[in-house]
């Protein structure tokens, strides 16, 4: 059961990695059944996946120690993780005649507020299949710590999204965070310290989903759902009309949720463009302003880019709900009631200014041109869910599984290790020089993770 977050809670509960060799056999037994009937994933394609394979090899040999660096454009990408590294990896190895310990398994780093939306289930599950939990809007400390101890001394890799999330678009790789660059580093660091020999390198992955076949039927269907959600009425959609349709309903919800903000929100009201702007114009100016009202509410100061700042508030909406001087229910119980009424006035109202915080998240990866470009059904589709999951915030619904579109196939990408080692001695000569390899290191993964998408057919009917 998910926690309430209208009321004061006692701080965040640290769950500590324990991998259950039972418990992880029986996800991976029941794991073809899953993707088959619950996520709709009728094919699994690997790319280069020899290199892995070597990767997993030198690691049980004990000469590298190796991140997982994978795209997130779905929650499904967790499955297809443990796909890769349960069936494909042995299946792979044993057609190289490469010998390797069983299981092949990772680590993986989550978000640390999963549980509160995905209930007692994740909470229970996720430190038994070996999830290091961090804290995305701040300097994660114990969070950091954990994942640098099990790089160091842990039996298996580490997998880390880069882009911190899930961005919804299987062809589009959102700006990487540094994170992934620093734990590499870090890793260096340590194994130094430790007086070990162990080469560190960063490993690409790519995750996306195509549909098998074209399921235009499924996408029109949920065009036009979405439409009669935001009251427009529309004849039957033809497929000549679909593209012009999507932008209709783009430019509508752009202008409802602009002429709400500037109406009950004048006090942080900007200077919004008129309606001739692009939409991605448009698009950013609406989301400055929603975000501006959650940050006056814990008078943050604006910085960075529309992910940076949801981040902030998100820690900031925590941090009033989740009280760290207060480590249980007792310690909630022993609040005087005048203490206990304003402390759950304040999560009420830090949970009102989340729901602003969450529209402007669900919508930070639509663009403009991403169906324009290449107009297949995975695009639609991608765009479309998108606009749903927004829907579902502005409903304040808990969304999970997206609506279902079509049979999906998955493409696992492997790109080519990038190492640490060769950058290391200029990484710790200085401040400005650690910086700088940060930089480049998280600019080439950028570049490595782009350059493994496959486009899509267009499929046009």
């Amino acid at each position: 059961m998910a926690i309430s977050l209208h009321q004061v809670q006692p701080s965040m509960e640290y769950l500590h990695p324990n991998i259950n060799d039972w418990v992880l056999s029986g996800v991976r037994s029941l794991l073809p059944y899953w993707l088959r009937y619950r996520a709709g994933i009728h094919k699994i394609e690997t790319r280069n996946i020899d290199r892995l394979v070597r990767l997993t090899q030198q690691f049980q040999a004990g000469k590298v120690k190796y991140i997982l660096a994978f795209r997130h454009p779905t929650i499904d990408d967790q499955f297809a993780m443990l796909h890769l590294l349960s069936r494909n990896i042995p299946k792979a190895a044993a057609r190289m005649g490469v010998k390797i310990k069983q299981p092949t398994h990772s680590f993986f780093v989550y978000d640390r507020g999963i549980p509160l939306w995905a209930g007692g289930i994740a909470k229970w599950l996720y430190p038994r299949v070996g999830g290091l939990p961090i804290y995305r809007g701040k300097a994660d400390r114990q969070g950091f710590t954990t994942i640098r101890q099990h790089i160091l001394t842990g039996e298996y890799p580490i997998a880390i999204a880069p882009e911190g999330g899930t961005n919804g678009h299987n062809e589009l790789v959102s700006a990487i965070e540094p994170g992934v660059a620093q734990i590499a580093f870090w890793a260096a660091e340590d194994l130094e310290k430790a007086g070990r020999h162990e080469s560190v390198v960063v490993l690409p992955v790519g995750i996306q989903y195509q549909y098998l076949g074209a399921p235009w039927e499924t996408i029109d269907r949920l065009l036009m759902e979405l439409e009669r959600e935001c009251g427009l009425t529309k004849p039957p959609l033809q497929p000549q009309e679909r593209y012009q349709r999507l932008v209709d309903l783009g430019e509508y919800l752009i202008g409802y949720a602009s002429d709400r903000y500037k109406k009950y929100y004048s006090a942080y009201a900007k200077s919004l463009p008129d309606d001739s702007a692009s939409i991605n114009v448009r698009l950013e100016a609406l989301l400055n302003q929603i975000l501006s009202v959650s940050e006056a509410t814990f008078d943050i100061t604006p910085k960075g880019s529309i992910v940076d700042r949801c981040r902030r508030l998100e820690q900031s909406v925590w941090e009033r709900i989740f009280r760290n001087d207060i480590k249980d229910m007792q310690g909630i119980k022993a609040l005087s009631t005048l203490e206990r009424s304003f402390a759950n006035q304040l999560a009420k109202e830090a949970h009102i200014s989340e729901w602003h915080m969450r529209i402007a998240e669900s919508l930070t990866a639509v663009t403009g041109n991403y169906v324009k470009e290449n107009p297949s059904p995975t695009r639609f589709a991608d765009t479309l869910l998108l606009i749903w999951r927004a829907l579902s915030r502005v409903k304040s619904e808990t969304f999970g599984r997206h609506p279902y579109i079509g049979n999906r196939k998955i493409i696992i990408s492997i790109g080519e290790p990038i190492s640490v080692r060769d950058r290391y001695e200029t990484y710790k000569s200085s401040r400005a020089a650690a910086k700088e390899c940060n930089s480049q290191l998280t600019k080439e993964l950028q570049l490595a993770l782009e350059s493994l998408i496959e486009l899509s057919p267009m499929e046009v009917e």
